[in-house]
This record gives structure tokens, C-alpha cells and sequence, in this order.
């Protein structure tokens, strides 16, 4: 196979890859390389709430409250920690909103990061409440809390408690824990039983978050939607993608541990129930909401006893490589690598450890990138070595098409004998290349997903995470594109060596609007690729 068509047959792939990932984000559902395999099935209730989840794990039926998806306009207490700033309204506990203090809304501005929100058609609230809701508080419910805000400080942790009172007598304390250095609030029940008879009680809590179209950038994946965690039978853990437009379509399913979560473009929030018990996980569409629910088994409280439920921890932040691989199985996997995670996945964790000795996130993607050209290196040198020969014949292989003409079984036939007499396969370079487009492409996912790039500044750049201010980079990587190109022999076929003219210009302008990291990795692969087809095109010269 002529090497030509193999550089234009890379070029097609990645470009349509590309363009491929753009449409897929908007129309279907990626997951990741994991085969769906769902738990359990557990069908609808005929009395299912709206708002409030029903109850479908060993927690006693009860009807459900009219449909009321107001939002929390009343008191509210404010937690500060050295990582999040978070307002719990008084009416059902919720978190109606959640800012990032370490992350700032866009580069430059003293503005945080919102992640939860209550503004009118955006909001984004973390709920959660008891079951039977007729008996117990459901988000919908009122609390009361002694203070309006409280602050971590030095503290190594922060209880922040609300009471609610029942008609019955039954007393519960909803209280929400804080740590430093996290961004995990851990909520549990202390539920007083003071009615004349026992109780059944089971928790819930609910993501709910307002239609709004997924965000996707040009050509970048920046998938917005649901996804969940689940074990199934044989304990092995399923990660599966739930887009917005089929939340109403998902069958409900168990599993033991697990967790939900809405994610988006480098930060996502989750809720992780406790991990050895079976919780019921539902999707729902209600009055322009987008409903993510988990609900927990029941447990039995007889007259005048205290019991304190299993707590639900609840993520809002990053999706910090460190972080998330410590939290809960299987909560890496919010992290997008596409259909590439098996290589994507090994490369980050490798990026990350270089990173740890370097301290500089851009040297850090020159030396992955430098390495990862190193242990290509034999199977690149069998490519460029078929290059020069291929080079070096094309006078003669032009002689041969002039002497013979129209005649393309004589042209074929001397063709095929000069390469034999000079020991010269045209396809040597296919295979090298192929083997190493899965890891140049995963290497792409890897820094398109990186939070850590997010307004981190290197030289002139000031966000490796967004585009070249000056297009310095997209023109340095177009210029290289075109003289590896004057390294290589021309195509025969003149349609062909037009197209091949273009290719850089066309990267060139997909790549203005590429993050600076991104470009800074192509850059690096084209002039190490450079430098190492001249070092061996002139070793074979010398030959």
C-alpha cells in the first residue's frame, strides 16, 4: 500500500472520528466500552409520585404528595469549607446551591464556580427525604435549623443539623457532615420514634436538575447528562450513560452500592448511597425537570426507640484524578475517555504520575508525548525506512510510468520487480502507523477531559484548557504537518497529492479553536516525528 494513502486514510479517520464524536454526543449514548448489564428490573408503580421517589426497596408503599417543584424560596443555611460554599434551604434539606471556592467561574474573574443552583430555569438541586412520605419529611417538608450559617475553619469536621417535628410525635434530625480537603457532604437521619407504634422508614435522594440543552464544543465531546454505577449478579460493576432525552424511557434497576450522578465537562455531582446494601436507582421527566433518583431499604423503629439511618454521601466538584479514585468503585468513570477507555485510562494515570515529579502540566504532556514517540520508536523507524526507499525510487518508478505509458499490467509488473530488486515493500509503513492512531487519539481524549488544564497558564499561554489567544501553536503544528510532508514522496496520483496540499490547512484551521493543550501534544508528536524521520532518512542516505 502506497504510504501516501495511508497518511490521507489517518487524516480521513481522525476527521471523521472527530466529527463522528460531535454528533454522537448530541444523538446517542457512549458508555465507555462497558456492556450494559442491568441488575434488576423493577416495574412502575401505578400510584408513582411526580416529585417524590416511590418506594421499590423493601420500604412500604405509600402514596405520594401532589406534584410541587417550586423553588426553595425560603431560609436557607449557608456552610463554608475551605472547598465549597453550599446553601442547604430549610425546606426539605436541599442543597439548592453549590460553589467550587478553588475553581473560579472563567479565567480571570472573582466569581466561583456554581455547580448546584437555584436560579429560575437553571436549577440544580441535590434532594433527598424519607419514605413513607406521608409519615416522614420528604424534600418537600420544613425544617428548622438554630443557625443561618456556619464555617469549618480549622475544624477537621462540621456537623450542621436540621430538625423537623411530625404530627405523630416523631422527631428527626437531618444532619449534614463537612471535612476539609473534601468534597463530599455526608448526610445521615437521626429519626426519634414517639409514636405508639413501630415504623418503617426508608431514605431517598434525588438529583433534579432543569431542561437545558447539553453544552458540546466543536468537535470535543463534553457530554452533559446522567449516568449510574451498579453491580449486577456476578458483582461485576456497570457503568452506564443515561442521556437527558431518555430519562423517561430508562427502566428502573438495583443494586447493591453504586451511585448516581449528573456529570458535565470536568466537574459532575453524585450521590453514593451505602455500599453493602441494595438500593433501586429511577429515572423520570417531570415539569421540565430531569429526575435522577435512588432510593434505600426500609428499616423497622419500634415505639420510643432512636435509630440513625445509613448515610448518603453526596460529591459536588471536579473530576479530580486523585480524588475520584478513593471515593467510590467505579466513580473514575465520570471522567469521558470515549470508546478508547482501555488506553486512555493506563495513559492518564501515566500522565499524572509524570506530572507528580515534574509539577508543570504542559512539560508534563512533552515528556508523555516524548516517551510515548520512544516506545514507538522501532515500529516508527520500520515506517519511515519504507518512506526514504519509497523516496528514493520515485525517479525510476516515474521512468517506468513514462517508458510503459497506458499499459498498467507492464507498469505494475516493473514496478513490482524494482521493489523486489531493491528490497522495498510499499506497505512496511501501514501496520506501524495503524498500531499507534488508538494511543495518539486516547492521548486526545485524555487531555480534552483534564480539569487539572482547566486555567493553568504556561509562557504566553494563560489556559492550557482553552484556545491559543495568538494561534501560535495551530500554525507551528500546520507548519510541521506540511514539512513531514516535504519529507515523504509524493503521491502519484495528482488527485491525491492535492488533497494531501490541503491537509494542513485544514488542521490548521481545526485546530485554532482547539485547547492549548491539545495543540501543545499534536505540536510536540510532529516535531519529534520530524526529527526522527531525518535522523533516519539521513542514515539511510549514508548507506
Amino acid at each position: 500500500m502506497d504510504t501516501q494513502k495511508i497518511f490521507l486514510l489517518i487524516a480521513i479517520f481522525l476527521t471523521v472520528l472527530l466529527l463522528w464524536n460531535k454528533w454522537e454526543v448530541e444523538q446517542t449514548v457512549d458508555e465507555n466500552g462497558n456492556i450494559i448489564n442491568q441488575t434488576s428490573i423493577v416495574s412502575d408503580t401505578p400510584e408513582q409520585s411526580e416529585d417524590v421517589p416511590s418506594a421499590t426497596v423493601n420500604v412500604e408503599q405509600a402514596s405520594t404528595p401532589s406534584m410541587d417543584v417550586s423553588l426553595p424560596q425560603g431560609p436557607y443555611t449557608t456552610v463554608t469549607t475551605d472547598l465549597l460554599t453550599v446553601e442547604i434551604s430549610h425546606k426539605g434539606g436541599t442543597i439548592q446551591s453549590a460553589y467550587l471556592n478553588k475553581y473560579p467561574n472563567e479565567l480571570g474573574s472573582e466569581d466561583k464556580l456554581q455547580l448546584l443552583s437555584n436560579l429560575p430555569g437553571a436549577t440544580f438541586h441535590a434532594q433527598s427525604g424519607l419514605l413513607p412520605d406521608k409519615e416522614m419529611p420528604t424534600h418537600n417538608d420544613n425544617y428548622s435549623s438554630s443557625q443561618s450559617s456556619y464555617a469549618l475553619g480549622n475544624a477537621s469536621e462540621l456537623t450542621v443539623p436540621l430538625t423537623w417535628t411530625g404530627a405523630n410525635g416523631v422527631i428527626v434530625t437531618k444532619n449534614f457532615h463537612f471535612k476539609p480537603d473534601s468534597y463530599i457532604v455526608e448526610i445521615d437521619y437521626e429519626v426519634q420514634n414517639n409514636s405508639d407504634g413501630a415504623i418503617n422508614v426508608g431514605s431517598y435522594t434525588q438529583l433534579s436538575r432543569s431542561m437545558m440543552p447539553s453544552p458540546s464544543g466543536f468537535m470535543s465531546q463534553n457530554y452533559t447528562g446522567g449516568a449510574i454505577y451498579i453491580n449486577n449478579e456476578d458483582n461485576e460493576g456497570v457503568f452506564e450513560k443515561i442521556d437527558f432525552e431518555d430519562f423517561d424511557s430508562e427502566p428502573k434497576t438495583s443494586s447493591i452500592g453504586g451511585w448516581t450522578s449528573i456529570i458535565q465537562h470536568y466537574f459532575f455531582t453524585a450521590w453514593i448511597p451505602s455500599a453493602n446494601d441494595r438500593h433501586s436507582f429511577s429515572t423520570r421527566t417531570r415539569q421540565d425537570r430531569h429526575l435522577l433518583a435512588t432510593v434505600s431499604p426500609n428499616v423497622v423503629i419500634a415505639p420510643g426507640e432512636q435509630t440513625t439511618l445509613a448515610s448518603n454521601q453526596l460529591y459536588v466538584g471536579p473530576k479530580e484524578h486523585m480524588r475520584l479514585e478513593e471515593l467510590a468503585p467505579g466513580l473514575d468513570k465520570t471522567v469521558d475517555y470515549g470508546v478508547l477507555y482501555i488506553v486512555a485510562k493506563p495513559l492518564s494515570e501515566f500522565l499524572h504520575w509524570i506530572n507528580s515529579f515534574i509539577g508543570s502540566w504542559a512539560l508534563s504532556i512533552v515528556a508523555v508525548t516524548f516517551l510515548i514517540k520512544l516506545a514507538f520508536y522501532k515500529l516508527s523507524e520500520k515506517s519511515y525506512r519504507s518512506m526514504a526507499g519509497m523516496k528514493k525510487l520515485a525517479p525510476r518508478l516515474q521512468k517506468i510510468k513514462e517508458t510503459y505509458g497506458d499499459d498498467k499490467q507492464k507498469v505494475g509488473k516493473k514496478t513490482m520487480e524494482l521493489y523486489k530488486q531493491e528490497k522495498v515493500n510499499p506497505a512496511a509503513g501501514c501496520l506501524p502507523i495503524l498500531v499507534q492512531i488508538p494511543v495518539f487519539i486516547s492521548m486526545y481524549w485524555v487531555l480534552q477531559e483534564m480539569v487539572e488544564l482547566r486555567h493553568t497558564a504556561f509562557l504566553y499561554l494563560p489556559d492550557l484548557s482553552s484556545k491559543d489567544p495568538f494561534f501560535i501553536l495551530p500554525l507551528i503544528m500546520g507548519a510541521s504537518m506540511w514539512f513531514q510532508q516535504r519529507l515523504n514522496p509524493p503521491p502519484a496520483d495528482p488527485m491525491q497529492a492535492k488533497i494531501m496540499m490541503m491537509l494542513p490547512i485544514i488542521f490548521t484551521v481545526f485546530f485554532l479553536w482547539f485547547p492549548a493543550g491539545l495543540v501543545l501534544y499534536w505540536v510536540t508528536n510532529n516535531l519529534l516525528s520530524i526529527g526522527q524521520q531525518m535522523f533516519i532518512n539521513k542514515r539511510i542516505n549514508k548507506t
